[in-house]
């Protein structure tokens, strides 16, 4: 998608800066694999383009792949085309297990972080988008009859993605891709039920009309909106799944 690509991805390989370690360097390129901003097969750019984006030493650059191989985030092959390449995050049956794991006060106290920054994130990228870039965003918008959940939660993640990425701040856009790795797949386990996924079209298609309008307070309520429906289905999930 051109304005995540170009945004969301140039905040990942912003230069670290001098708190700059091996342990900053893994936790960035995780956060953008397990939100989707990093997409799976893609290959990463090598340890001395990595060193030299991220603004850190090599070996550091070396180090935090090796973390990465280990937590399967990342493989590496050798000779001709080789490199190192993202690897699919976690399964839904991870995703589910995650969520049975957490408490009722913790879903909700996630879910209200999470909606703090991405309604935020609306509301700014309503004030700043143009027209060229709301058309980037309508390429995201799927069709009712794609049946593919995989495709409608890449989409979602996408969407958010790149509304953040239209606020152009690097550190706004850097804390949605946490909030994405952290939390936005929780959000999206409904995506497999269609009355949820009906009902998602039409809070994404409220929100690009909104961005296109420069209607802030929209943009803000379809988000709101949006969230806290999924919350509440989710809610339901989380009960079924612990009982």
């Amino acid at each position: 998608m051109r304005v995540m690509t170009s945004r969301a991805r140039a905040a990942i390989f912003a230069p670290i800066g001098d708190e700059g370690r091996a342990a900053r360097v893994e936790s960035r390129l995780a956060e953008a694999i397990r939100s989707g901003v990093l997409a799976h097969g893609e290959r990463l750019p090598s340890e001395p383009e990595l060193a030299q984006m991220l603004g850190v030493a090599t070996v550091t650059a070396r180090e935090a792949l090796v973390a990465l191989r280990a937590k399967g985030l990342v493989v590496t092959t050798r000779g001709r085309g080789g490199g190192s390449f993202v690897r699919a995050p976690e399964s839904e049956d991870l995703v589910e297990h995650r969520l049975a794991s957490m408490s009722r006060i913790e879903l909700r106290d996630r879910a209200m972080f999470y909606l703090v920054v991405l309604t935020g994130c609306a509301e700014i990228a309503a004030e700043r988008t143009d027209p060229d870039e709301v058309e980037d965003l309508r390429d995201l918008l799927i069709p009712l009859n794609v049946a593919s959940v995989a495709r409608w939660r890449n989409a979602d993640s996408e969407l958010y993605l790149s509304v953040a990425a239209l606020t152009q701040s690097a550190r706004m856009t850097r804390e949605v891709v946490r909030q994405e790795a952290d939390f936005g797949a929780l959000l999206r386990i409904p995506l497999n039920e269609p009355v949820f996924r009906e009902a998602t079209a039409v809070r994404h298609q409220e929100l690009v009309e909104a961005l296109a309008a420069g209607d802030a307070v929209r943009a803000r309520e379809s988000v709101r909106e949006h969230v806290a429906h999924a919350l509440e289905r989710l809610a339901e999930i989380h009960d079924a799944v612990r009982r």
